[in-house]
């Protein structure tokens, strides 16, 4: 119950655009008419799945202002799917964790980030 807490926190928190990345660095997130035409469950299970590999694959971290990128627009592009904290673990985040037991996963999913966050950038967002 209370991490269901913690995370439906964690995206009402991000529903706020500028967002302040890890090193107190703000982010200008794509706008809501952006997300809006975004939002499909493809795009947010790119999003976290970005953040996943760039957590656990050496070569493919993202810096602070990409990272809060990546994560308050899933936040937002969830959000606009209305799915549920804990729907939002169990479809997105979880299979994501899991795609790593793939010995191929960093090699064929790292790549895919950069232009992830070009994605983003030409979406209206900002990495700081």
């Amino acid at each position: 119950m209370i991490r269901l807490l913690a995370l439906l926190s964690l995206v009402i928190l991000s529903l706020a655009t500028p967002a302040l990345a890890k090193g107190a660095a703000t982010v200008k997130l794509p706008p809501d008419a952006a997300i809006a035409k975004a939002a499909t469950p493809a795009f947010l299970a790119e999003l976290v799945q970005a953040n996943v590999i760039a957590m656990n694959c050496p070569g493919f971290g993202l810096d602070d202002g990409e990272w809060a990128l990546v994560t308050g627009t899933a936040d937002k592009v969830a959000a606009a799917l209305g799915i549920s904290a804990a729907a939002f673990d169990d479809r997105f985040y979880t299979p994501a964790f899991a795609a790593l037991e793939d010995p191929e996963a960093c090699d064929t999913r790292g790549p895919k980030i950069a232009p992830l966050i070009n994605r983003l950038k030409s979406m209206g967002g900002s990495p700081g």
